[in-house]
C-alpha cells in the first residue's frame, strides 16, 4: 500500500470522525456552558447525566427509560453490556435530541421545552417522546454493530437514515398528524414522495414521514419477527475475516425481495390510500375561494391589523432561502414591508392601534442559552426592541384596552400565562400550573379579561377559556382530540380553532352560549386557521374576501413546496360524511409492535440505584481509529494511521494521524495531534505537530513547510448586540513552530520575491469577527444578503529562539447589497499594514495567484494562501502596506446544470458576475511610489459537489483596466474560493 494510499484511508477516518464533532449540546448551541454542574443518576442500565439544579428530572427519566430497554430488549432481541449514557439539560430551549454510535452509544436530549406541544401530537409528554425515540436509535446501532464498528459502514452500511427515523418512530411513537399523515398525504397527491429532491422545506419533515409509514407498512406486511431479523443479518466482509449489516442484503435475504420492489409495492398501496381518501374529501377548489397573494412559500402566521387595513404574514421566502420573515402588507396599495427576521415562532399580535406588532423570536439569553423572548416592532419595521430577557415566551396576544401584554412563559418545563403592563414594564403571573404542563396559542378576548388557550397536562391537550378576573378556567374541547390556536370572533362569542383529528388541520368553530360545536372544513390537504376578519371591513379586494359577512383567515398545503393562504366564511358548515378506505390499504396506519412503551410514566426515584458526581475524562468515548502499512517510491516504508476520540458533552476531543517510517523514524516520521477542551466559556485548542504542511503557492511552484511546533487557540463567541443570523467572536492563537520549507533551492527566478526562508517563530495573532450570513443554499456562489467585518493582528517576536520580529495589522471588510431581481452587488476591501520583518515567503502584498479556499464538512476551511490578488495581472507586488478593493455584480445563470455522475460528481448554482478589481501597495508613507494595479472582467462560478464536498470554483477572464478595449493583457483564469471572503 503507497503512501498516497494510506491518507487516503485517513482522510476517510477524518470524514467518519468529524461529524462527531457536532454531536454534543456545546457544539450545536455554540455555547459551552461551565456554571453547568453535571451529575449521574445510575439505573439498573442507565446513567443519566444532568445539571445538579435538575435533580428530578433523573426520577421522571429513569422510567421511561427503564420501561423502554425492557421492551426493545425483548422486541428487537438486544442487550447492553454496560449502562446506556443520557445526558439531559434544559439550558436551551430546542425540541431536539440526538442519538450517537460511539462506545456503547449515547443520547443528548433537550428537556423542559414548551414548544413541543406545537410541533407534536398525541398524549405522551415530551420526554417520554424523545427518550424513548433516541433510545430506539442506540438498540438500532447496537443490533447492526460488529467487531469493525464505524469502519463496517464503509464495507457494508446501515440502514438508510429513512428507515433509521422510520424504525424509531414505529417502536416508540403512534401514527399522527405531525410525525406522517399530513407530510406524506401531501407527497403522495403531489405525487413528490422524494424527500432529498431540495423542492421543500418540508422534506426533512416528509423523511420521517416516509421511514415511519414504510416500516410500519413493513411489520404490518411481513411480521415484527422478520423486522428484527432484517435488524440482526450480517454477511462476510474482508474475505469473511469479519461480518457486516448491509441494508439492501438483509432486506433481500429477509422478506425475499428487494428493498426497490417492497418500496414500489409500498408506493403504489399509499397511492390507493390517500387518493381513495382524496376522493371523499373537500378540495380548495370546491370551497369556491381564491388564494390570498401573500408572500413567501411557507404561510407560518396571518394577523389582520384592527381595522383590516393591514395583514401581518410570517412566512419563510423558499426551500432555497429558508430566511422567516415578517412581512406586513398594505391592503390599499399592495406595498410590502419587512419588518423583522430571524427564528420567530408563530403567533403574532398586532397593538390595538395598529403601530406595532408583538412577537416572540429565538435569541440569546444568559450565558449564551438560546431561548425566545418577546420584541415589539412598529408596522413600518422601525423601532424593535426586545421586552423580556431569557424568559422563554411564546403567543404574545394585546388587551383590548392595549395597555397590557398577555404572553406564555415557560420555567422548569411548566408554562404560565403572564400579562406585562406596557407603561411599567412589569409582568405578573396569572395562572399556576404545576409539573409537566404547556400552553400554546394564547388569544385575549376582543372586549373582556377572558383568555384562550391550548393547554397541553398530563396528556390530555384541550382548550381552555380563563377569566382573569377569577381564575377560573373551563376546557371547552374533547382532549381526546387535538385541539389547537383559538382564534375569537370580533364579538368575543365563537372561538374558531384548528383541529388535527382528520390527520392534518381543519377549522372549527365553537359557539360560547349554546356550547355546541361546528366543522368549517374538512379538506384533504388541511387548513390551519390564523384570524377572524369582521364583517365590516372596508378593504376586501377580491372575491374571496367578499364571499361572506366574517371570515376565517386560513393557510393550506397548496403542493409539497409551497402554501396558499385564504379566506372561509365564517358561518360555512362542511358536509358531514367521513370518508372511509379498505383495509387493506389502510391498516399499516393502526400497527403497532408487539410490545409498545407505556404512553405515560409517573416519576419513580426507587429506580435510581447511585448518585455521584460527573467526570467528563472518564467518559472520553472512542469514535474511530486507523492503522494501515505504507510504501513510497523513495524506499521508505512503515505504519500510517489515525485515532478520534471524544466525550459526550464536547468538554474533550481528542485526534491524532501520522506516520512511523521504519527505515528513518527520526527524519521520515510525521504527526499531528489536537486536543480540543470546551470546559471554560472559550473553546480552547492545542495543537502538536511535526509535519509537511503549511501549502501555498509560491513563485511559480508549490511551497511546502516542515514544521515543528504547536499552538494554543482560544476562540470566545460574544453575546454584543445579538441580531438574527449575526454572529460575534474574538479569538487568539498563540504558535511556535520551527520551519523549514522543502525543496528550497527549487525556488528560483521568484521575480520580487525572495527564496524561503528556514528558522524558528514564535507568534501571537488576535482576531474580532462580526459577520451576518442569512441561510441560503446557494451562498457558496452566490449569497443573497450578509456582511462582515473582521480585525486581525498578527505579532511575531524573537523570543525563544524566534528569528522573525514584526506587527502586522489586517482589516477586511464585505457587504452584500440588493439589486434586481437576485442580482447582487457585493463589496470587499482589505487593509494591511507591517512594521517589522517577516519570513520571505510570509510577504505583505498582491499575488500572482488567486488563494485557495475549501471549505471541508465538519472542519474549518481549508486554504492555500493569504495575499489578494487583482484579476488581469499576473505578478507579484510586494510592500508592507496593501489596500485592496473588489466590487462583483453578480446574476444567477442557473440552479443546477444537471450533471451528476454516479451521485460523486454535481454541477450545481451557476452566476455571471462582471467585476472590477483593485489594489495598491506601498512602503511605509510613500504613497507616491506606491503600485497601482485596476482590473476588469467577468467570471462564471459554479458550486461543485465533489465526492460530497460542496465546492465554489470559478471560470473567469481580465485584464488590466487601461487595456480594457484591446486584446492586450487578456487572461484567463480558473480559481477556487467561496463567495463569502471569510
Amino acid at each position: 500500500m503507497t503512501i498516497r494510499t494510506v491518507f487516503c484511508c485517513l482522510l476517510l477516518l477524518g470524514g467518519v470522525t468529524l461529524p462527531g464533532q457536532a454531536q454534543s449540546f456545546s457544539t450545536v448551541t455554540g455555547r459551552n456552558h461551565p456554571e453547568i454542574d453535571w451529575r449521574v443518576a445510575a439505573t439498573e442500565h442507565f446513567e443519566i447525566m444532568h445539571p445538579a439544579r435538575l435533580d428530578d428530572i433523573a426520577a421522571e427519566a429513569a422510567p421511561i427509560a427503564e420501561a423502554t430497554y425492557d421492551t426493545l430488549s425483548a422486541t428487537l432481541d438486544v442487550t447492553f453490556d454496560e449502562r446506556i449514557r443520557v445526558y439531559l439539560s434544559d439550558q436551551d430551549a430546542l425540541v431536539n435530541g440526538f442519538a450517537v454510535p460511539f462506545g456503547t452509544g449515547y443520547t443528548d436530549i433537550w428537556v423542559n421545552t414548551n414548544d413541543w406541544a406545537r410541533a407534536f401530537t398525541g398524549p405522551s409528554p415530551w420526554l417520554r417522546l424523545v427518550l424513548a425515540h433516541e433510545l430506539t436509535h442506540l438498540f438500532h446501532y447496537e443490533a447492526v454493530r460488529t467487531d469493525l464498528g464505524l469502519w463496517a459502514f464503509a464495507l457494508g452500511g446501515s440502514f438508510p437514515r429513512v428507515w433509521t427515523e422510520g424504525l424509531a418512530q414505529y417502536q416508540a411513537e403512534t401514527w399522527n398528524a405531525q410525525r406522517g399523515e399530513r407530510w406524506l398525504r401531501a407527497a403522495v397527491l403531489d405525487d413528490a414522495l422524494s424527500y432529498d429532491d431540495g423542492r421543500s422545506l418540508r422534506n426533512g419533515q416528509l423523511l420521517y414521514a416516509s421511514g415511519h409509514s414504510q416500516v410500519r407498512y413493513f411489520a404490518q406486511q411481513h411480521g415484527d419477527s422478520t423486522l428484527t431479523d432484517l435488524l440482526h443479518h450480517k454477511r462476510d466482509a474482508l474475505f469473511g475475516l469479519a461480518t457486516v449489516h448491509d441494508f439492501e442484503d438483509a432486506f433481500q435475504a429477509t422478506v425475499g425481495q428487494s428493498y426497490e420492489a417492497f418500496y414500489e409495492q409500498w408506493r403504489r398501496d399509499v397511492n390507493v390510500y390517500y387518493n381513495t381518501l382524496a376522493g371523499q374529501l373537500e378540495t380548495l377548489d370546491s370551497l369556491r375561494t381564491d388564494t390570498l397573494d401573500v408572500p413567501g412559500q411557507y404561510v407560518e402566521d396571518l394577523a389582520y391589523s384592527p381595522d383590516t387595513s393591514r395583514v401581518a404574514v410570517l412566512s419563510r421566502l423558499s426551500s432555497e432561502h429558508p430566511v422567516q420573515r415578517l412581512h406586513v402588507i398594505d391592503r390599499s396599495s399592495g406595498r410590502i414591508k419587512d419588518v423583522a427576521e430571524g427564528a420567530i415562532e408563530p403567533s403574532v399580535a398586532w397593538h390595538p392601534d395598529g403601530t406595532r406588532i408583538a412577537f416572540s423570536r429565538q435569541t440569546r439569553a444568559a450565558h449564551g442559552s438560546l431561548a425566545d423572548d418577546l420584541f415589539v416592532v412598529g408596522a413600518d419595521g422601525d423601532n424593535e426592541r426586545r421586552l423580556t430577557y431569557g424568559r422563554r415566551t411564546s403567543a404574545p396576544t394585546y388587551g383590548p384596552d392595549g395597555k397590557r401584554l398577555a404572553f406564555v412563559a415557560t420555567a422548569d418545563g411548566t408554562a404560565d400565562v403572564h400579562v406585562r403592563t406596557e407603561v411599567t414594564g412589569r409582568t405578573r403571573r396569572v395562572t399556576n400550573h404545576e409539573d409537566d404542563t404547556q400552553i400554546t396559542g394564547l388569544q385575549w378576548h376582543p372586549s373582556r379579561d377572558t383568555l384562550a388557550f391550548a393547554r397541553i397536562a398530563e396528556g390530555e391537550r384541550e382548550l381552555v377559556v380563563y377569566d382573569l378576573n377569577t381564575g377560573a378556567s373551563a376546557a371547552v374541547t374533547d382532549p381526546a382530540s387535538d385541539e389547537r390556536r383559538p382564534i375569537w370572533s370580533p364579538d368575543g362569542a365563537q372561538l374558531a380553532y384548528t383541529s388535527l383529528r382528520d390527520g392534518v388541520p381543519n377549522a372549527f368553530v365553537y359557539d360560547l352560549p349554546t356550547d355546541t360545536h361546528r366543522r368549517a372544513t374538512r379538506l384533504v390537504r388541511g387548513a390551519t386557521v390564523h384570524d377572524w376578519v369582521p364583517a365590516d371591513s372596508s378593504f376586501r379586494t377580491n372575491a374571496a374576501e367578499s364571499a361572506a359577512d366574517e371570515a376565517l383567515v386560513t393557510s393550506t398545503t397548496l403542493t409539497k413546496a409551497r402554501d396558499g393562504a385564504f379566506w372561509v366564511p365564517a358561518d360555512r358548515t362542511a358536509r358531514a360524511a367521513e370518508p372511509s378506505v379498505p383495509g387493506p390499504y389502510a391498516d399499516w396506519t393502526t400497527t403497532k409492535p408487539p410490545r409498545t412503551i407505556p404512553r405515560q410514566m409517573d416519576p419513580d426515584p426507587s429506580l435510581i440505584e447511585a448518585r455521584s458526581a460527573y467526570d467528563a475524562l472518564s467518559n472520553l468515548t472512542h469514535r474511530a481509529s486507523l492503522g494501515l502499512p505504507y510504501y513510497s517510491s523513495t524506499n521508505d516504508f512503515g505504519i500510517a494511521g489515525g485515532t478520534s476520540w471524544t466525550e459526550p458533552l464536547g468538554k474533550h476531543t481528542l485526534n491524532a494521524v501520522g506516520r512511523l517510517s521504519f527505515p528513518e523514524p527520526g527524519t521520515k516520521s510525521e504527526g499531528v495531534a489536537s486536543y480540543l477542551n470546551r470546559q471554560l466559556a472559550p473553546t480552547l485548542g492545542l495543537t502538536v505537530f511535526s509535519a509537511s504542511s503549511s501549502a501555498r503557492i509560491y513563485g511559480n511552484d508549490l511551497l511546502v513547510e516542515d514544521r515543528t511546533g504547536g499552538d494554543l487557540t482560544a476562540r470566545w463567541p460574544l453575546d454584543w448586540r445579538v441580531r438574527p443570523y449575526v454572529s460575534t467572536s474574538v479569538s487568539a492563537r498563540l504558535r511556535y513552530a520551527d520551519l523549514d520549507p522543502l525543496d528550497r533551492g527549487d525556488f528560483t527566478s521568484l521575480g520580487p520575491l525572495s527564496p524561503p526562508q528556514a528558522g524558528q517563530q514564535a507568534s501571537l495573532r488576535l482576531q474580532f469577527t462580526r459577520r451576518k450570513r442569512p441561510p441560503y443554499r446557494h451562498a457558496l456562489v452566490h449569497p443573497l444578503d450578509g456582511w462582515g467585518l473582521r480585525l486581525r493582528a498578527t505579532g511575531a517576536a524573537e523570543v525563544l529562539g524566534g528569528d522573525t520580529s514584526f506587527l502586522r495589522g489586517d482589516v477586511a471588510g464585505y457587504s452584500v447589497l440588493p439589486s434586481v431581481g437576485a442580482h447582487r452587488l457585493s463589496l470587499y476591501g482589505r487593509l494591511q499594514a507591517q512594521t517589522g520583518a517577516s519570513f520571505p515567503q510570509d510577504y505583505v502584498g498582491l499575488s500572482r495567484y488567486d488563494a485557495v479556499d475549501l471549505p471541508l464538512p465538519g472542519t474549518v476551511p481549508f486554504s492555500l494562501g493569504n495575499a489578494e490578488r487583482v484579476r488581469g495581472y499576473r505578478r507579484y507586488v510586494l510592500g508592507n502596506r496593501v489596500a485592496f478593493g473588489r466590487a462583483e455584480y453578480r446574476m444567477p445563470l442557473a440552479s443546477s446544470l444537471r450533471t451528476d455522475v454516479l451521485g460523486l460528481v454535481a454541477l450545481g448554482h451557476t452566476t455571471l458576475s462582471a467585476f472590477v478589481d483593485g489594489g495598491m501597495v506601498w512602503r511605509n508613507a510613500d504613497l507616491r511610489g506606491g503600485v497601482q494595479q485596476l482590473g476588469t472582467g467577468a467570471e462564471v462560478k459554479n458550486a461543485l459537489r465533489l465526492f460530497g464536498v460542496r465546492v465554489g470554483h470559478a471560470l473567469g477572464v481580465a485584464q488590466p483596466a487601461a487595456e480594457l478595449g484591446t486584446r492586450d493583457g487578456v487572461h484567463l483564469y480558473y480559481r477556487v474560493q467561496t463567495a463569502f471572503p471569510f
